[in-house]
C-alpha cells in the first residue's frame, strides 16, 4: 500500500503543478477557459483522493466557491504543508494563509480589460503579473485651508497635478503619525490597481512571512495583515435597504462573505474571529475600494460611510490603517467627509513614472510576445520616442489607463498610429470594448450575476452607441465654448444631456437608470464625475468625437471652417482631428478641408486680419499631420496647396505686428517643418547634374547679409545707466571698417552640411586648442572661475562641461532633438571651438564654389559684386555696432523696451524660435535676433585670469590681442537669449563662456570684412 500511496502522491504532485501553472495564466487565458481546465484537473484530484480512502488531498488546490469535501474529511495542503485533520481542527492560521494565497492570486492579475484581442491571441506561455508592471503612484495632500472652510474639496488644479508637493503613495500611507486615509482619483488614475498591488504585496505567502520586496524597505506597511473589501459589493449584500444607521458589523459581515467566497461558510465562521483578533492585537491594513460605486439612493452611501466611521473608531489607530478609495465627486460634499481621515489626491504620472511603466511593460510582455530582451527594450524606446515627438501623446500618458491603452496599441501594432485621428479612433474602439465586455457582479442575495456590455444592455447596435457619443461630445464642446472659463479639461455633462443624446436609440419602456449605472460604475468613453454629472476621460476624446459628429454631416468642411474662423482657439483641436478623420476617406478629402479654411494666398487678400494669420498656422499644422511635404511630392494639385501655405507663413514672419510671440514662434516652427524658403535661412541644394559628377555636388549654405558701413559708433554703457555693469564701462567711441553680418544666426539647416560632410573630422578647420578639445586631448581650463565664492555653482559648471564626452563632440549636443534641431531654428549646443571651425569650413567651401552672396538693404535683396571669403565670428565690437547702430541705442530697435520684439524670457516661448520670427526687433542695419533667441559667440577674448576682472576690458582695443583665435581663454558672448530677461538682451551687455561651453541657448552668426568698393 505504501507504494500505491507514493504513486498517488506523485500523481497528485503533478496535478498540483498543473493547477498552479493554470492559475498563473488566468489573467491571460481568461476566467472561462481557466475554470474549464481547472474543473477537469480537480475531478482527477477527487478521483485520486477517493482511491486513497479519503486519507488526504495533496496539492495547492484553490477552492474558489464553497467547501471542498472528500468523504468525511476536509483535507488541505497549504504551502506544501499537509493538513490531514477534519475541518473543525484546521488551525485558523493555516486557513488565513489559504485565504491570503487565493487573494494574492486574484489581485496579481493584470487589469487588462482594455487589451487588444490581437495581443490576447498570442501563444501565451509566460505569466505576466501586476507586480511586473506596477509603478508606484504619487499623491498630494488636499489643500488644508479648503478642508477647513468646508467647501468643495478638490479644485481642478489638484486633479491636474498642481497645488502641492508630490509624495510616493506607498510612503504617504505609511507615515507613522497618520493611519486613516481617503484616496481620491479620477477614473483610470490607478486607485483599484494600487489596492490590488498592495494586497498582492502583503498577502502572498512569502511576503507575509518574510516582508515584501515589493514595498519600500523599512516601510511600516511591512507585515501588516491585508483586508480588501469592494464597497459596491458591501452595499449590495451587507447593508439592508431599510438600515437606519451604518455600523461596523456591516463591514465585518462583508468580510465574512468574502472569506466564505474563497474558503466556504464553515471556514469563514472559524476564520473571522481569528482575523478580528489579529487586527486588534497585531494590526492590519484595511483597503475599502470604490466609495463612488455605492449609490446614494436609500441612504446607501451615507450608511456605508457611517459603517466605515464606526469600524475606524473600533480599531486601534496605532495598529490598524484604513484606506478608502473614491472618485472625487463621491467625497466632494463636506457632509460625507470621514472625520480623522487624511485626504490624498492621486497625481498624474510624471516623466519618470511614464518611463518606468514603459520599461516594465515591455520587459513583462516581451516573453509573452516572443521578444528577446533587445527587441523588448527597442520597442519600449520607440514608444518613449513617440511620446517625446508628439506632445499630445505625452499629455495622455500622464493618466495610467490611457498610457496602458497606448502601450497596448503599441504592443499590438508594433508602433502607434502615425495619424493623430487614427490613434484616437483605435483608442476609442478599445475604450468602447471595455464597455462591451460582460463582467460578473454580486446581487443583493449573494448570487453571481452577469452584467452585459453596454450595447447589449441597451438593445442597440454598437455603431448607434458611437452615434450618440458623437452627438453628446459635439454638444458638450459647443456648450463649453460659451463658458466664462474654458479650462483644458473635458466638459461637465449633465444627466439630462446624456439621456437626451441616447434617447433616440432607446425603446419607450427602457429604464434610463441602466444607462446611468454603466456610466457611474464602468470606465469607458464616459465616466461619472459627480452625482448626475459625467465627462469624457480626456478633453481630446471630447474633441475627436465632436469632429466625428461634424464628419457625419453633409457640410463637414464648411462647418469646421466657420467654427475655426469664429473661435480659432477653441475649435483648433477639433479642426486638426477633423482633417485626420477626413483622411480616413482619402488624402483628397483631407486636403479639401484644408483648402476650405485657406482658399486664397496672402497676395489675394488685400488686408489680412488676425483670423487669416491664425487660419494659416492651423492649416499648416494640418498639413504636417498629413505628412504633406512627402505626400504632395509629384502631385501638382497638392504641391500648389503646399506653396500657398508657405507663402502665408512667410508673409506672417515678415509682418511685424500680426500675432503675439507664442503664435509667431508656432508659425516659424510650422514653416520650418513644411520647408522654409526664405533667403538666408537654409541651404542652396546642389543640382541633380552636380550630384552626378565624380566629386559630387555640395549643398551650399545660403547666407543673407546686412551691410554695416565704416565709421564710428558708441560702445559700452555710461556709468549713470541703472542696469549697467562695470565691465560695460566706460562708454566710448570705436571706429570700425565696413563689414557684412549675417541677417540671422546660423540655423540648423545651414550647419548640417558641416556635420554631414567632413567638418568635424578635418583638423585644418580647428584651432590647435579646438582640435585638442574635439579629440579629447584637452579639457576646458576653468581657472577664471577661481574667485567665485559659490562652490556648488562651480561644480555644476564643471559637471555640465564633463557631460559632453568625446563621443558626443562630433555634432551639436542637441543635434537630434526634434525641437532644438528644427531646420530654421538657430543651431545650439555648439561651443566656441565648433563655431570657429564652421567659419573656416564655410570659407573654404564658398571660395571653392565662387559664391558671391546676397545682401539685404531696406527690404530689398540684391546680389553682391564680389565672391565672399574669410568668413569668421564677429568681434564683440562688430557685433555691438550691428546691434545698436551708430547712435548707441539700448536695444536694436531703440532705447525703450517693447513687447513682441524679441524672444526673451518675457515672450513666454521658453525655447528657441525660428530665426527672423520678430521682424519688429530688427536693428538699424536690418539684422534680426540680435536681442534674445540665443547667446551669440564672438571672436573676442574675455580672458583667463578671472571672470570678475576681464583681461580684455574697455576701452576696446582691437590691437591688444583680444581678437586672436589661439589659446583657451574664456570668450565673450552677446545678445541674451530666450532663457534670460530683457536686461541681458541690451546691446551693451557683455557675458562670458568657457570656449568648450555648450548650451541650448548658445549659437552664433558670421561676418565678412569687405572693402567699400564691394558695395
Amino acid at each position: 500500500m505504501t507504494g500505491d500511496l507514493l504513486s498517488i502522491r506523485a500523481q497528485l504532485s503533478e496535478l498540483r503543478q498543473q493547477l498552479a501553472k493554470l492559475e498563473s495564466l488566468r489573467a491571460l487565458l481568461g476566467d472561462e477557459l481557466t475554470d474549464q481546465k481547472a474543473q477537469l484537473l480537480e475531478a482527477q484530484v477527487r478521483t485520486l483522493a477517493e482511491t486513497s480512502g479519503g486519507a488526504f488531498l495533496a496539492g495547492d488546490v484553490q477552492v474558489r466557491q464553497g467547501d471542498f469535501v472528500a468523504r468525511d474529511k476536509w483535507q488541505l495542503w497549504v504551502d506544501k504543508v499537509y493538513l490531514g485533520c477534519s475541518q473543525d481542527q484546521v488551525p485558523p492560521e493555516e486557513l488565513l494563509q489559504a485565504y491570503q494565497r487565493a487573494l494574492a492570486m486574484e489581485c496579481s492579475r493584470l487589469p487588462l480589460g482594455v487589451v487588444d484581442p490581437r495581443f490576447l491571441q498570442t501563444d501565451v506561455r509566460t505569466p505576466v503579473s501586476l507586480s511586473h508592471i506596477y509603478v508606484d503612484l504619487d499623491v498630494m495632500a488636499a489643500v488644508r485651508e479648503e478642508q477647513e472652510k468646508g467647501g468643495a474639496l478638490l479644485p481642478g488644479r489638484l486633479l491636474r497635478g498642481a497645488g502641492g508637493e508630490r509624495t510616493p503613495l506607498l510612503e504617504a500611507i505609511a507615515l507613522p503619525e497618520v493611519t486613516r486615509f481617503v484616496l481620491l482619483g479620477d477614473p483610470g488614475s490607478g486607485k483599484t490597481t494600487f489596492v490590488h498591488y498592495l494586497v498582492f504585496a502583503l498577502a502572498n505567502s512569502k511576503s507575509a512571512q518574510e516582508g515584501s520586496p515589493l514595498l519600500p524597505e523599512g516601510s511600516l506597511l511591512q507585515g501588516l495583515l491585508p483586508v480588501r473589501l469592494v464597497l459596491r459589493e458591501v452595499a449590495a449584500r451587507c447593508i439592508p435597504l431599510d438600515a437606519p444607521l451604518g455600523e461596523a458589523a456591516m463591514l465585518w459581515r462583508a468580510l465574512h462573505t468574502d472569506l466564505a467566497a474563497h474558503l466556504g461558510d464553515k471556514a469563514a465562521d472559524r476564520l473571522l474571529p481569528y482575523v478580528q483578533d489579529r487586527l486588534l492585537r497585531e494590526g492590519g491594513l484595511l483597503l475599502l475600494d470604490g466609495l463612488d460605486e455605492v449609490p446614494e439612493a436609500n441612504r446607501r452611501r451615507r450608511c456605508l460611510l457611517e459603517a466605515v466611521a464606526d469600524l475606524a473608531a473600533a480599531l486601534p489607530p496605532e495598529r490598524c490603517r484604513l484606506v478608502v478609495t473614491a472618485r472625487p465627486y463621491a467625497y466632494a460634499d463636506p457632509r460625507w467627509h470621514l472625520s480623522g481621515f487624511h485626504t490624498l489626491v492621486l497625481a498624474p504620472f510624471d516623466d519618470g513614472q511614464v518611463a518606468r511603466f514603459i520599461a516594465r511593460w515591455h520587459q513583462a510582455v516581451g516573453p509573452v510576445m516572443g521578444w528577446d530582451e533587445a527587441t523588448a527594450q527597442g520597442r519600449g524606446e520607440r514608444l518613449k520616442q513617440a511620446l517625446d515627438d508628439r506632445p499630445y501623446l505625452a499629455d495622455l500618458a500622464t493618466r495610467p489607463l490611457l498610457l496602458t491603452l497606448m502601450a497596448t496599441l503599441h504592443t499590438s501594432w508594433g508602433q502607434l498610429p502615425e495619424d493623430r485621428a487614427e490613434l484616437y479612433e483605435e483608442t476609442v474602439k478599445l475604450l468602447l470594448s471595455r464597455w462591451q465586455r460582460a463582467r460578473e457582479i454580486q446581487g443583493p442575495d449573494g448570487e453571481t450575476l452577469s452584467e452585459p456590455g453596454i450595447a447589449r444592455a441597451l438593445s442597440v447596435a454598437e455603431d448607434l452607441v458611437r452615434t450618440a457619443l458623437h452627438r453628446l461630445a459635439f454638444q458638450a464642446h459647443e456648450h463649453q465654448a460659451s463658458g466664462t472659463e474654458r479650462e483644458e479639461v473635458p466638459a461637465d455633462i449633465s444627466q439630462g444631456e446624456v439621456l437626451a443624446a441616447f434617447a433616440p436609440l432607446l425603446p419607450d419602456d427602457f429604464n434610463p437608470q441602466v444607462l446611468l449605472t454603466y456610466l457611474e460604475t464602468r470606465a469607458g468613453l464616459l465616466v461619472g464625475r459627480a452625482p448626475g454629472s459625467y465627462a469624457f476621460p480626456h478633453r481630446s476624446f471630447q474633441e475627436y468625437l465632436a469632429a466625428c459628429y461634424l464628419a457625419d454631416g453633409q457640410e463637414f468642411a464648411a462647418e469646421l471652417r466657420d467654427r475655426v474662423w469664429h473661435d480659432p482657439d477653441w475649435w483648433r483641436a477639433v479642426f486638426l482631428l477633423g482633417v485626420g478623420k477626413a483622411k480616413q476617406g482619402g488624402l483628397s478629402n483631407a486636403v479639401h478641408v484644408v483648402n476650405t479654411l485657406v482658399p486664397e494666398g496672402p497676395e489675394e487678400v488685400s488686408h489680412p486680419e488676425l483670423a487669416h494669420w491664425q487660419a494659416a498656422i492651423l492649416a499648416g499644422r494640418a498639413l504636417l499631420d498629413l505628412r504633406f511635404p512627402a505626400a504632395s511630392r509629384g502631385q501638382p494639385q497638392f504641391e500648389a496647396v503646399l506653396r500657398r501655405l508657405r507663402r502665408w507663413l512667410v508673409a506672417l514672419m515678415e509682418e511685424p505686428e500680426a500675432l503675439v510671440p507664442r503664435e509667431r514662434a508656432e508659425a516659424g516652427d510650422v514653416l520650418g517643418k513644411l520647408g522654409d524658403p526664405r533667403p538666408g535661412v537654409g541651404v542652396v541644394p546642389a543640382s541633380p547634374a552636380e550630384r552626378k559628377t565624380e566629386r559630387g555636388g555640395e549643398d551650399l549654405t545660403d547666407l543673407l547679409w546686412c551691410e554695416v558701413p565704416a565709421g564710428p559708433f558708441l560702445m559700452g554703457s555710461s556709468g549713470d545707466e541703472p542696469d549697467a555693469h562695470g565691465d560695460e564701462t566706460p562708454q566710448h567711441r570705436v571706429n570700425l571698417p565696413a563689414f557684412l553680418i549675417s541677417r540671422y544666426p546660423i540655423t540648423n539647416a545651414q550647419y548640417r552640411p558641416f556635420v554631414d560632410g567632413n567638418g568635424y573630422d578635418e583638423s585644418r578647420y580647428w584651432t590647435p586648442e579646438g582640435w585638442a578639445w574635439r579629440t579629447g586631448q584637452r579639457e576646458p581650463d576653468l581657472s577664471p572661475l577661481r574667485d567665485m565664492q559659490d562652490e556648488e555653482w562651480k561644480r555644476s559648471y564643471a559637471g555640465w562641461l564633463a557631460r559632453r564626452t568625446v563621443d558626443r563632440r562630433d555634432r551639436p549636443f542637441w543635434w537630434a532633438d526634434p525641437h532644438w534641431g528644427l531646420a530654421n531654428r538657430p543651431v545650439v549646443g555648439v561651443c566656441w571651438y565648433e563655431a570657429v571651425a564652421f567659419c573656416h569650413w564655410l570659407t573654404e567651401g564658398m571660395r571653392r564654389a565662387g559664391v558671391k552672396g546676397q545682401v539685404w538693404r531696406s527690404g530689398r535683396i540684391s546680389a553682391l559684386q564680389s565672391p565672399l571669403s574669410n568668413l569668421r565670428l564677429p568681434s564683440e565690437a562688430e557685433w555691438e555696432k550691428a546691434a545698436r547702430g551708430s547712435q548707441g541705442s539700448r536695444w536694436p530697435w531703440g532705447d525703450e523696451w517693447l513687447a513682441n520684439r524679441a524672444n526673451t524670457e518675457e515672450s513666454g516661448i521658453k525655447e528657441t524660435s525660428a530665426v527672423g520670427a520678430f521682424p519688429a526687433g530688427a536693428s538699424f542695419w536690418g539684422a534680426l535676433d540680435l536681442a534674445g533667441n540665443v547667446w551669440e559667440w564672438t571672436a573676442s577674448r574675455w580672458g583667463r585670469t578671472s571672470i570678475y576682472r576681464p583681461d580684455y576690458g574697455y576701452p576696446y582695443d582691437p590691437e591688444d590681442g583680444r581678437e586672436e583665435l589661439d589659446g583657451a581663454d574664456f570668450r565673450v558672448v552677446r545678445g541674451g537669449s530666450w532663457n534670460y530677461d530683457q536686461g541681458y538682451a541690451r546691446c551693451a551687455y557683455r557675458c562670458w563662456f568657457a570656449p568648450g561651453f555648450y548650451d541650448f541657448d548658445a549659437g552664433f552668426r558670421v561676418v565678412v570684412s569687405l572693402a567699400s568698393s564691394a558695395f
